[in-house]
Formats: C-alpha cells, sequence, structure tokens
C-alpha cells in the first residue's frame, strides 16, 4: 500500500515523463521539412515570392543540390517575427514601466 506522498510522487513522475514525450513529439512535427510549394502555402505566398526572398536571404532556408528545404518551426517563428504591436499594448507597456521605475 503506498502512502499519499508516495501517490504524490509518482504521480508526479508520470506526468513529468507524459511531458517530456508530447514536447518531442511536438517538436518533430513542427522541425518538419517543407518543399517550395509546401512552404509557399505553410507561409501564404506565392513561390515567386518565396524564391524572391530566398535570393535576398530574408528567409530561413535550407538547400541541398539545387533543391531549398525549410522547416516548420524556423516559417512559423519568421512569421512571428513579423509582428507589428498595437498601441494598446505599447501604451500598456509604457504604463507598466513607468509604475514600475518611478521617481522618488
Amino acid at each position: 500500500m503506498l502512502s499519499e506522498d508516495e501517490i504524490e510522487n509518482l504521480v508526479e513522475r508520470i506526468s513529468s515523463k507524459m511531458r517530456k514525450h508530447y514536447d518531442s513529439q511536438n517538436s518533430i512535427q513542427e522541425d518538419e521539412l517543407l518543399s517550395i510549394d509546401e512552404a509557399a502555402k505553410f507561409v501564404k505566398l506565392s513561390k515567386a515570392t518565396l524564391y524572391g526572398l530566398v535570393h535576398k536571404k530574408e528567409i530561413p532556408y535550407s538547400k541541398k543540390g539545387k533543391r531549398l528545404y525549410f522547416q516548420k518551426s524556423e516559417l512559423f517563428d519568421w512569421v512571428k517575427s513579423g509582428r507589428k504591436e498595437t498601441k494598446q499594448s505599447m501604451n500598456y507597456k509604457v504604463d507598466e514601466y513607468l509604475s514600475r521605475n518611478r521617481l522618488a
């Protein structure tokens, strides 16, 4: 028979292992390699636009021989990096900064 502490410890260990497994499965799916066609669909741009961004080295890619490859996770991060903040969120950050750094 297990004590309450032993049960809690066991549950925590099982939960931790399940989280690690889930995270590793998600990272494998996110790091999926995409072809130029798949990448264009993923970022919702034309192939010509994607080729232009590759030529200007403005988008992360890999090249093996004559083929281009894109990591899904890198494309996702690239899209997120272009996110612009709203005035409301900037005002909130300014207010938060000023409240933490008030002059005495």
